[in-house]
């Protein structure tokens, strides 16, 4: 087994390798800002999208399920404004943020899909395909996390030669579900996605609702007795004193 040049390397391509057990751990200090970054977006955009719906009075909701493409820059903007950096998907280049490592997407469930079916274009699955920027490993930020000076030029050539031999160096990817009809936001699922590269199928860690809707309000004609039941009455009829026109019939 090849010696390790850099034992702090070492330790951060352990890190690396293992897939984390939920968006949690893979988030580590920025979940929480991930989380309501996530949902503030999503809301948004769903309030924006079924008003349009609405205001079209259209019979098909085709139009509100091309709101993935607005979901998609809505999240990159609201991070590239916090900082992250940004990963470009091929072949449709697709913009998506990275978070502590970590790809974030944010994805519409069709009415009719199956989550485990999210690989089902070129593009997501290269989402799977994502390369750990460079800078993420070897940059003077890992070196300054541990309380040491930038390592050597020289060093880093060797740690570099060691670590690419050592591990695939891809990057985590965090799948923000969403459920949604131009009716109603029902909720919004996060976890960690795992492509089965054999089946095509999508496997999930720690998947957790980070936002459901309000269930509805039972409604009063519950406690009205049903018709089967009981005895009919009959409606009592009176005459009007004076026809006219009804107001409430124009």
């Amino acid at each position: 087994m090849s010696s390790w040049p850099n034992p702090r390397l070492r330790t951060r391509i352990q890190e690396v390798r293992v897939i984390p057990d939920s968006p949690a751990d893979a988030f580590g200090p920025y979940a929480a800002t991930v989380r309501e970054v996530a949902v503030d977006v999503v809301r948004t955009r769903h309030g924006y999208a079924a008003d349009a719906h609405q205001a079209a009075h259209t019979r098909n909701s085709r139009g509100y399920s091309t709101l993935w493409q607005d979901l998609l820059i809505d999240v990159q903007d609201a991070f590239v404004g916090r900082g992250h950096d940004l990963h470009r998907l091929a072949p449709a280049g697709h913009k998506v943020p990275i978070v502590n490592g970590c790809l974030v997407y944010v994805w519409r469930v069709p009415a009719s899909g199956d989550p485990v079916d999210f690989a089902s274009s070129p593009t997501k699955i290269s989402c799977f395909d994502a390369s750990i920027p460079e800078p993420t490993l070897f940059g003077p930020d890992l070196m300054a996390s541990t309380g040491q000076g930038p390592a050597s030029e020289p060093e880093q050539a060797v740690d570099l030669e060691a670590v690419m031999s050592a591990v695939d160096g891809k990057m985590p990817v965090v799948l923000v579900k969403v459920y949604s009809s131009p009716r109603q936001l029902q909720a919004i699922d996060w976890a960690v996605a795992e492509l089965d590269r054999d089946s095509g199928e999508v496997s999930y860690r720690g998947e957790e609702t980070i936002w459901q809707a309000e269930p509805a309000a039972e409604s009063d004609a519950s406690e009205v007795e049903s018709f089967a039941s009981g005895t009919p009455v009959e409606p009592v009829i009176e005459p009007r004193e004076q026809e006219g026109i009804d107001p409430d019939a124009r």
